[in-house]
């Protein structure tokens, strides 16, 4: 009886209340990337000479309702949303006015900025929002893309610096909702999200993460890989891997031992963002495709036993001229 008395009472008692909560169902998926580029017309041509095709101008736009940091601003940007092998992605070029996204491109230059989840109600949203607000994080910006019959309500948080990206809400019909399928020349997949993280912060990151109710990382060393080459030379280059298994996963990628394209990343930008994860039916044609363009492959390898259940191959892509991030070339084994 006294173990039920005490159970009782611990239970019952604040400090004994779980620090984190269970992540919510819209955290699992990632519905919109908030992509800032200093050239929106490059951009664009980049991609379209990669190989993808869906892609839609919605032309210079003042954000309505807009704040920053809780002070009214006026800002236009240019924006294109495009269809990257199902990651739908809005392309933003500041124009003028005060933004977190011209605020993000004198920081770290051309990247993806936030990762978006979409909420069911704007009731919702605002309850999230002032969760986060009580748990410590402030919004960093507000307000609304109206677009042709469509209009999104969203908040971008400040997590960048612990978080190493934006966490992003919103509510409303993004602009590629009518796009059931991705239009790409390989019928690439997109299968994974993945950053680039220093060692030195792989617990702080995760911790971090955990706090605000989303998915911590399950790390993984030393990472079965074979076949090592950087920019087409036989390397001997060291990850460690912290993953977050969301419908996508959440790829932490931490260099160990160079040379690594994630250091790359890290010294050239900043931690964070670094690569759309594209799955591949041929993994020979794709890596083929794109040196017959003219694209380096700037790190390769595999993992597994070749030919067997639980193997595949892997191929970075140097894409970084065309808004400063990489794409990856995944294959896995099928009986």
């Amino acid at each position: 009886m006294k173990r039920y008395i005490i159970l009782i009472f611990l239970l019952a008692t604040p400090f004994f209340n779980p620090v984190f909560s269970q992540q919510k169902d819209y955290y699992s998926d990632v519905d919109l990337f908030i992509w800032v580029v200093t050239n929106v017309e490059k951009v664009e041509a980049g991609w379209r000479s990669l190989g993808f095709n869906h892609f839609q101008d919605h032309g210079n736009l003042i954000l309505q309702d807009f704040k920053v940091n809780g002070k009214v601003a006026k800002t236009e940007i240019k924006m294109v949303s495009a269809n990257i092998g199902g990651a739908k992605v809005l392309w933003i070029q500041p124009i003028s006015g005060e933004s977190a996204f011209s605020q993000y491109l004198k920081m770290n230059g051309n990247g993806v900025f936030a990762l978006m989840h979409e909420v069911p109600t704007l009731v919702e949203l605002n309850s999230e929002v002032q969760r986060l607000n009580n748990l410590g994080t402030d919004v960093w910006q507000q307000g609304k893309f109206v677009l042709t019959g469509t209009s999104i309500q969203f908040v971008m948080m400040k997590t960048l610096n612990k978080g190493k990206y934006v966490l992003g809400l919103y509510h409303g019909e993004s602009p590629l909702d009518e796009a059931k399928k991705s239009n790409n020349d390989l019928n690439c997949k997109f299968n994974q999200v993945a950053f680039a993280l220093k060692k030195s912060n792989k617990k702080s990151t995760s911790a971090y993460w955990e706090k605000l109710g989303l998915l911590k990382f399950n790390f993984v060393y030393p990472v079965d890989t074979k076949d090592k080459k950087y920019y087409g030379e036989a390397a001997d280059f060291d990850l460690e891997q912290g993953w977050q298994r969301n419908n996508v996963p959440y790829e932490w990628c931490i260099p160990m031992a160079p040379p690594t394209v994630y250091a790359d990343h890290i010294k050239k930008y900043s931690e964070g963002f670094h690569h759309f994860g594209l799955g591949v039916g041929n993994f020979e044609k794709a890596v083929q495709y794109y040196e017959n363009k003219g694209f380096k492959i700037s790190m390769s390898g595999g993992w597994g036993e070749e030919g067997k259940p639980g193997s595949g191959k892997f191929a970075y892509v140097d894409t970084e001229e065309f808004g400063g991030e990489s794409i990856e070339l995944l294959w896995s084994y099928k009986e």
